[in-house]
């Protein structure tokens, strides 16, 4: 997948949400700020062409931001409230999902939903709980691959599941679980980022809701948004190759991994963030989708 003169504004929307944060975190003066920003986006723009792929765009801008401003975890606060404010609801989301005819396709809603419900963690506990009760029962997911990931488990004895935001890995805890539930022998491997990049999940967030009680988190080798196949560690790539089903969180993960070609089946699920992957899926922005990439089973 080739870059659209599109995903230059998609990159620097980055920028806009970090840079209020590098000023909040350190002392520059608003001409300092213009200047290395002006810097910034041309570095950036030199780096560009038509031919570059998808997945290097988050690299381009990540190393050449953090080259100019300083490199920390600005959402690091924000990525341990959404943590805990959706563990606080984690034992009634499993009341619901065991409340439903079907347990694990209730998991599988909410985890699909999840990346929608992280951007509003910050309402009230009661405020928040309605919501996704809303989103639960009228939000629809316009590619649902479900039926075929149900057959997939039940001839499968591991899976790896690529995790996309902090938040949002709460829900996928919620659907880890309801599988380990149904299928206690299948060893599932929960791949997160190695290092703090915008709000991805990495190790510290896994400790934080206890994602060990259900699968086996360990570090992707990815310090970017998406990963990177070249970039990822051995340990990642060994269990992917040998992983029986593959579940991959993000548009930012889809981007980067669905022309990888496998012998397995990839499911991605995602929010369709920009209009280049909508017209790509043939799906609107904002729609949510969940799709197997049967083209590279072989």
């Amino acid at each position: 997948m080739k870059v659209d003169y599109k995903c230059i504004n998609c990159i620097l929307n980055y920028a806009s949400e970090l840079l209020p944060k590098v000023i909040a975190n350190n002392h520059f003066s608003s001409t300092q700020i213009f200047n290395d920003y002006k810097t910034m986006i041309q570095k950036i723009l030199n780096q560009l062409n038509p031919d570059l792929e998808f997945s290097y765009l988050s690299k381009i801008f990540f190393d050449t931001f953090f080259e100019i401003f300083p490199n920390k975890d600005y959402f690091y606060i924000e990525k341990t409230n959404a943590n805990q404010h959706f563990l606080e609801i984690y034992d009634d989301l499993i009341d619901l999902c065991l409340s439903t005819e079907d347990p694990l396709k209730s998991a599988f809603k909410l985890c699909v939903m999840g990346e929608l419900f992280s951007h509003t963690s910050e309402n009230s506990f009661g405020e928040l709980e309605i919501e996704i009760n809303s989103f639960f029962r009228n939000k629809t997911i316009v590619i649902n691959d479900f039926q075929q990931l149900n057959k997939d488990l039940e001839k499968a004895n591991s899976l790896l599941f690529i995790h996309n935001y902090a938040g949002e890995i709460v829900f996928d805890k919620l659907f880890i679980k309801t599988i380990k539930d149904i299928y206690p022998n299948l060893i599932i491997h929960s791949a997160v980022k190695s290092k703090p990049v915008y709000k991805c999940a990495t190790m510290k967030d896994a400790e934080e809701i206890f994602l060990k009680e259900i699968s086996i988190p360990f570090e992707s080798g990815s310090d970017y948004l998406g990963t990177l196949w070249e970039d990822s560690t051995s340990t990642f790539k060994n269990i992917f190759e040998n992983a029986d089903i593959i579940i991959v969180k993000g548009q930012a993960n889809y981007e980067s991994l669905a022309n990888l070609s496998s012998r397995k089946p990839i499911y991605f699920s995602l929010v369709v963030n920009c209009k280049v992957i909508s017209e790509l899926l043939g799906v609107n922005v904002g729609d949510l989708i969940f799709k197997k990439n049967s083209t590279n089973v072989k």
